[in-house]
Parts: structure tokens; sequence; C-alpha cells
């Protein structure tokens, strides 16, 4: 007991004055009294540093009148992330400290900005980050706002014709269908037509604010001095009321109230080749994190090109491309979680896509999931242990580097919380068969999915008349987007 109590002495006398104990070797937190959270992560490997600035809110955090108005917010911080829109006088400003590269990014749930740029320019990295959020410069000018409202607005056309963000529109629409706009940053033409310098001013001053935000820095840098000077240019920076203090109503759990099928012709898909997916409710970090383990759990066990799953999948349904065709994932979000379940087959007018994308859906859910729950030896421990092992070796991949750590600690302090983040491998390490066999019972077998299924126009005009009275909605630009009524 002495030589426990005095080995935690030791490691806490180690950790830079004024930080928390975190369980990732490197990883240091703090806390301003502004409720601004600070994350550093030392890594010597080479002379380089990422800061990044996240705050929560994106889509999640507008309305119908609002949607984009986040996204809007990033361009003018960076007046077209540095690039042609960029004044002389930021491009200039970069250049001077060094920063090679940056970037700002605007989600469902957070918005984010970083820049690398060398170690020995940290503070002027932190000092760049400051003076555009806690001195209050991301309030926009009526010229620049008026600007990059034309540049937000070509990117908006520009999506109707992108096939997969098309597809993603109707599929988003379907599956939440009461609060779509709260699941799409990038907004309507009318909504970010609407936006004013006193309205942006208004959502700058609500979320951009300290204790909505946290600050990441990783590479070689000191803790200790990365903290004394967050604190120097971030610690007269004032709080604001909490923007999540009264809740959002929620996205109901249930995507559908009844099952729901789309057909879209894809220009993106060679003749010959369709996809089918069945897409899901699945938990949300805000309101099931337990959920949300099992869920990573079950996509890995299904990934295994030699499991049961995916053998079985390939054999029942007719002319898929292999195993390898077939797939699985789940998407962790703070409150729009979904499970998705795929497969590529090759089109055959005598086999209709129709039917092939019923039998799919039929297949995977009616039979293998319905297997796993009634069969205790489906995934055996061995297939459990392996599928584990998969998924934590791929997450220590991903953190090799500092921009690695970085930018998932930001994801995941968004999406869930860092304390989410550092807990991963030990709470995975206890999720097993009945926790997995529990989150497919609530979210798939008492659940609706959304089946999608996308051919080439070729392919889909063959078998037009097929798609007649069959329940497919056949999709498009013109009802694909939840603006367009």
């Amino acid at each position: 007991m002495k030589r426990t109590i005095l080995a935690l002495l030791c490691a806490l006398a180690l950790l830079p004055l004024g930080a928390e104990p975190t369980s990732y070797k490197g990883l240091h937190r703090f806390k301003l009294d502004n409720g601004l959270e600070l994350f550093v992560y030392q890594d010597r490997a080479v002379p380089l540093a990422r800061i990044e600035m996240a705050f929560r809110g994106g889509a999640m955090g507008q309305s119908a009148e609002t949607a984009g108005w986040f996204h809007l917010l990033e361009h003018l911080v960076f007046r077209g992330h540095g690039g042609p829109g960029a004044s002389a006088e930021l491009r200039a400003e970069l250049a001077r400290i060094g920063a090679a590269e940056w970037n700002g990014a605007t989600g469902a749930e957070t918005s984010s900005y970083w820049l690398r740029l060398p170690a020995d320019k940290t503070a002027q990295g932190l000092r760049f980050w400051a003076e555009r959020f806690a001195r209050g410069a991301a309030a926009p000018e009526a010229e620049a706002l008026a600007a990059e409202k034309a540049v937000v607005a070509a990117e908006l056309q520009a999506r109707e014709a992108d096939p997969d963000l098309v597809y993603e529109a109707a599929m988003t629409r379907r599956l939440f269908a009461k609060f779509p706009w709260r699941r799409d940053a990038a907004g309507s033409e009318k909504s970010v037509g609407a936006a004013t310098v006193e309205g942006l001013q208004k959502l700058a001053a609500t979320y951009l604010v300290p204790n909505n935000a946290a600050l990441f820095v990783g590479g070689d840098v000191d803790p200790e001095e990365v903290f004394e000077e967050t604190k120097k240019l971030f610690g007269s920076w004032k709080a604001g009321e909490d923007p999540w203090k009264q809740p959002l109503p929620a996205h109901p759990k249930l995507g559908v109230a009844r099952p729901t099928w789309i057909a879209y012709p894809d220009p993106s898909l060679p003749e010959g080749i369709a996809l089918v997916e069945a897409r899901y409710r699945a938990p949300d970090l805000k309101t099931d994190p337990a959920a949300s383990y099992a869920a990573d759990l079950w996509t890995a066990l299904v990934a295994d090109p030699e499991g049961r799953f995916k053998k079985a999948v390939t054999k029942e349904v007719p002319k898929l491309y292999g195993k390898d065709a077939v797939s699985a994932y789940y998407l962790s979000q703070r409150e729009g979680g979904i499970l998705s379940i795929s497969a590529y087959f090759a089109v055959d007018p005598a086999l209709p896509a129709v039917d092939r994308a019923r039998q799919f859906k039929e297949r995977v859910r009616g039979y293998e999931i319905t297997s796993m729950k009634t069969e205790p030896g489906y995934f055996s421990d061995k297939d459990v242990e392996a599928a584990r092992r998969r998924l934590l070796d791929a997450r220590l991949l991903s953190l090799e580097t500092a921009d690695g750590l970085v930018e998932s600690l930001a994801f995941w302090w968004g999406a869930a919380s860092a304390d989410y983040f550092l807990g991963y491998a030990a709470t995975l390490s206890s999720t097993g068969t009945r926790e997995v066999l529990a989150f497919l019972d609530a979210y798939v077998m008492k659940n609706l999915e959304v089946v999608g299924l996308r051919m080439n126009p070729a392919d889909y005009e063959r078998e037009k008349k097929t798609f007649q009275d069959s329940g497919f909605e056949v999709i498009g630009p013109a009802n694909a987007f939840w603006w367009r009524r």
C-alpha cells in the first residue's frame, strides 16, 4: 500500500502545474476559470505542432431559418480558409507564423479550426486563435459577409450535382424527418442568404464562448508552457450562458414510422453495378453511450471476411460482388447515430434490383441478425476477442501521430466527451456478446430502416417498370433535400 501511494505521489509530482492526470501517456488536461478546456499532447517525434480550436455547435445548434450559419461563420474566420478569398493581411500573418497548413470544418455537431506550424511558433499560433475568438474578431463585416454568402451559395449549388451528397440528403431527410436541418451543416440558399451581421454576431456570442470550447495542442511542445500561454491569451475571455442549458428536443429513436424504400438513379455508379443499403437510427452518445461500444463491436464482428455473416449473405443473396462487397458501419454522434449495412451487386434484369434489395434486407435482418440472437454460438468467444482486438489496434494506429491524436480527441470531445475518448479501451474490453445482442434488439429488431437502392440511370430505365407499385420512392435533387418542400 505504501509503495502504491508513493508511486501515485511521484506520478502526480511529474504532472505540469494545474494539469489533471489522464490515462493516455503524454496527454495533459487543463481547465481555465472561464470554462475553456485545454488538452496538450507532448510528442517529440518531429518539431511541429498542431493547434485546434473546437466548439460544440454545428448543424445541431441551428434551426431551419439559420441552417448553414455556422458554416458561414467558418468561412468568415478564414475568409475561404486562407484561399483566394482570404485577405492579404491574413495570408501574410499565416506565413509569418510559419503555418504550412490550416483549415476549418463545420459538421453536424462541432465547428473546428486548426493550423500546423513549427513547434517553436506555438505561442504565435495560440495568439492567432485568441485574436479570432477570445478578442471578438469572429464578428463579421458586411462586405466580407456578402462575399462569403456568394461563395457558400456556389457550394450549395454544387451539392445538387454531387450524387453522393444528393443520396445522403435523401437518406437524412427520411431518417431524421422531424429535424433534418440539425443534420445538415450546409443549409439552404434561402437560409444562408438571410444571414445578417447582427444574426451572426448573436450566433457567435452564444456558441463561440470559452465554456463551450476546447483547445487542443499536440506536438513538440511543453505542456506547462502551453498552459501558461493559454491563460495569458485566453484567460480574460468572458464565459457566456451555457448554450445547451435548455436541452434540444431529441430526434426520435425510431427514425421512421414504417419501412421506407428509396431508389436513386445514380450517375456515379457504372452500368451493371448497384448498391443496396439498410440504414437505422443507432445509439446516440448523449443518451446511450454504453450501447455505442456494442455497436462498434458488432460492426467489427461482421467485418470478418471469413465470418459467418458475410459468407451467409454472399451465398444467399444472388450476384453480390463477393464478401468484400458486404459492409457495415456505425457512425458515432452525440445526437444522430446511424447504423448502415450495405452490399454491392451485379445488375441483372432477370433478377430485378427491387427484389434483390428486399432479399438483402430480409436476409440481414430477418435471418442473420435473428440467428445472432437465437443461436448462442453465432459468434464465438474467439470471434469477439478478435473483433475487439481489431478495433483497438485500428484505434492505436490512428493515434500514432500528434495530428491523429489531436484530431481524434477533438472529434470525441464534441461528439461525447474527453472522458469517453480516454475510457474507450477499458470500456470496450468489458463489452461482449450480451451487450451486442442487447444493442441489436433495441436498435435493429425493434427499429425500422430506410433502405436505399442506387443504380446507374441506364440500368434504372431498363428496370423502371419493376419500380412501379413497388413501394420505392424515386429520388433526385428535387426531393432529396429537406428544404425542398
